[in-house]
């Protein structure tokens, strides 16, 4: 069969563009900087080359010319109309003033915009576009500052019930629509949608970006308290947002790559590193510990950039790398309005870290020097303000006193491999159209886990660009899917470890997916998919239908009890499968592998479960664990359906090809314990079945 269509764009395994971030955002802001044209692009990457600001860019390479260079400032957590934020304007005001530079007959100014890493207005953000507050935390604390300011949300800006919850991200929106609000006071402020790119200051040799502002909207992934509203939620507005930030960074050649967001990756401060904030142990409550951030970050952010821009914790921080994020150096900057102690020193290395001040940096990004050959610099000062002292803090004699400076040369990526633990994350209850039995284990894992994480990362990303409708149905597909894949986990740990328990948890798993599965409405699919809920309604109605009861019968009946339906299902898929046209919709491809895999994994798991009553009988176990490695072989073989979808022969690797890959890999490193489990004595796998008789009768109560 022969299908012509082309793949979605993707980068690395499966990454596809999603331009999500809500919001009312038009195609681009109503202002422009005064500093020199600099753009940005609402969730949208730009070409490189697009920015312009800072030292102006020629056809080339000028020997008269300093090297291009742009200065900026970064604060945080500014929007509290306190007299302490007052005085950081007034700061950077002189700051800014006494940082004009002139290169014989050129001037060159000392700051050419800002950007601010959230809170921008506190206690509870705003409640409408014209909200008084933008003038009193905003527009009248930073009067002094001249400059066009690029802003992204904090937690406060987005509440729902209580100040700070970051509960309601609809009231985030307001700030992105201010900025084409024509009844602002100035065309200061800039948020041309909840994530985006800035790029900024063209290159004198080679002209392109000299940085790309890749701005994040950190606040529904790191806030620990759940928005109810699915426009916001992990599997939807998450993963847009993660393969969204994964195309512009691969598509950016800027000499310096800025990622930016309200949330900290590392912090030395009171809230602390992603995946351990505020002391929350990520093992129990890894959402509230800022889990799902950490992995944000370790998957599409780690290593693509030079540097990651963080607010939230209220001082100033300059940290090391760390080998988990590659090259990547951080600052934190949340003093522009609040103060706070900086709780453990020493949980991060720091080059510099001052708490209880209020305080912002000043930043110069300058390319390379092809005369002198100097590399690419970012050099940071770090400011501290004293509102009653004379001269802010910041001045003294006559001169800036900044509290630390450092200079960083451009580094290369360190060649980290990113890890699909965000992607990979099971759906869970957002996708799940029922909740799930309190009996059933929906946290177990075994040694499929990595292949698990992967096909759900792979198929999560592949559905990113369906129709709205076509998409909650396949998210829901997928989190099915998962469930059914946790029974075929499960069985494989049973066999490597000879525990009866993973049976049990098989078991539990196979009836959890059935009940899922069913409860998902297929009718607006394009066909032939339209007919799936028929065959999960099988799946459902096919448990007992052999004519027992569930646990009267023996070991092979009761098995037969579970694989039963099973086969079904796969059968009725398959028949799904062959319907399909040549000429078919674009979108397809996408639930064709789905469905595939679906049908593997039930055909599969019925098989395991199979030889495992017949260990004792007429299996081997070369049998057994043929069954399960060939399942897995097949699934590498399923994703190969995404190929076929919109613009494949656009790419060097296929999508298909590229999940299959990644498949493949961890498919041979769980063969390889199969094998070593072959050598080992099968005796104890007899063991396994026993729970099963006395515990199907149980199960269905929970069910």
């Amino acid at each position: 069969m022969t299908f012509p269509w082309k793949l979605l764009p993707l980068v690395a395994a499966l990454t596809l563009t999603a331009c999500g971030g809500g919001g009312s955002s038009g195609s681009g802001p109503a202002n422009s900087d005064d500093a020199g044209g600099n753009s940005e692009t609402p969730n949208n990457p730009s070409e490189p080359g697009d920015g312009e600001g800072g030292d102006e860019g020629g056809e080339g390479p000028v020997a008269s010319n300093p090297p291009a260079a742009l200065r900026f400032i970064v604060i945080g957590d500014s929007g509290s109309g306190s007299a302490g934020q007052y005085a950081v304007g007034e700061a950077i005001a002189e700051v800014c003033q006494r940082k004009d530079e002139f290169v014989d007959d050129m001037a060159f100014p000392g700051c050419d915009l800002v950007v601010g890493l959230g809170d921008n207005i506190y206690e509870s953000g705003v409640t409408s576009v014209d909200d008084p507050q933008f003038a009193e935390k905003f527009e009248k604390p930073f009067e002094p500052v001249q400059l066009p300011f690029y802003m992204v949300l904090g937690n406060h800006d987005n509440t729902a019930y209580v100040g700070g919850d970051g509960a309601g991200n609809s009231r985030g929106e307001f700030q992105v629509d201010y900025t084409y609000f024509d009844g602002k006071l100035s065309n200061r402020w800039n948020m041309p949608d909840r994530y985006f790119l800035h790029s900024a200051g063209t290159t004198h040799t080679n002209p392109r970006s000299l940085v790309d502002f890749v701005a994040l909207d950190s606040n529904p992934i790191a806030g620990g308290f759940g928005d109810p509203d699915i426009a916001y939620a992990y599997h939807t507005y998450g993963i847009d947002q993660r393969n969204w930030t994964v195309n512009t960074l691969a598509g950016s050649n800027a000499v310096f790559k800025i990622a930016m967001a309200h949330h900290p990756y590392l912090s030395n401060g009171t809230h602390g590193n992603a995946g351990n904030y505020d002391g929350v142990p990520s093992e129990i409550l890894p959402v509230l510990a800022g889990e799902r951030w950490k992995a944000f970050m370790e998957e599409a952010v780690c290593d693509q950039t030079d540097f990651f821009f963080a607010g939230h914790d209220h001082d100033l921080q300059v940290l090391e790398a760390v080998p988990e994020c590659g090259r990547t150096e951080f600052v934190v900057s949340g003093a522009a309005g609040k103060t706070r102690s900086i709780d453990d020193p020493q949980r991060n290395a720091a080059r510099f870290q001052q708490g209880d001040v209020y305080g912002f940096f000043w930043m110069k990004a300058t390319e390379a020097d092809p005369v002198t050959l100097a590399p690419a610099t970012l050099c940071l000062d770090a400011y501290v303000v004293e509102p009653e002292a004379e001269g802010l803090g910041v001045i003294s004699n006559g001169e800036l006193t900044p509290a630390y400076t450092h200079c960083y040369d451009k580094q290369p990526m360190t060649g980290l491999v990113p890890g699909n633990d965000f992607s990979g994350l099971p759906l869970g209850d957002g996708a799940l159209p029922l909740p799930l039995p309190d009996s059933f284990d929906a946290d177990f894992t075994g040694p499929l886990k990595e292949l698990r994480e992967t096909l759900v990362s792979g198929f999560t990303q592949a559905g990113a660009n369906l129709p709205d409708d076509q998409r909650q149905v396949f998210d829901q597909m997928i989190a099915g899917t998962d469930i059914l894949f946790n029974a075929m986990d499960a069985a494989t740990a049973a066999i490597l470890q000879g525990d009866s328990s993973g049976i049990t948890q098989s078991v539990q798993a196979v009836l959890a997916a059935s009940e899922q599965l069913q409860a998902i409405d297929t009718s607006g699919l394009p066909a032939p998919f339209d007919q799936l809920g028929g065959a999960f309604d099988a799946l459902a109605a096919g448990f007992g239908g052999g004519g027992g009861d569930a646990g009267e019968g023996g070991t092979v009946e009761d098995i037969a009890f579970i694989a039963g339906p099973l086969v079904a299902l796969s059968r009725n898929l398959n028949n799904i499968l062959d319907g399909i046209e040549e000429q078919v919709p674009s979108d397809v491809p996408v639930f064709a592998g789905l469905t595939s895999v679906l049908s593997t994994v039930s055909l599969g798991l019925a098989n395991t479960l199979e030889q495992l009553v017949l260990l004792d009988t007429s299996a081997t176990g070369e049998q057994l664990v043929g069954t399960v490695q060939q399942t897995l072989e097949n699934l590498v073989n399923d994703v190969l359906w995404l190929n076929q979808i919109p613009g494949a022969e656009d790419y060097a690797t296929l999508p298909g090809d590229a999940l299959s890959s990644g498949l493949l890999i961890v498919v041979r490193e769980v063969t390889e314990q199969l094998d070593e489990r072959l050598l080992s004595p099968l005796a104890p796998l007899l063991d396994l079945l026993s729970p099963i008789t006395g515990l199907l009768a149980g199960l269905f109560d929970g069910f």
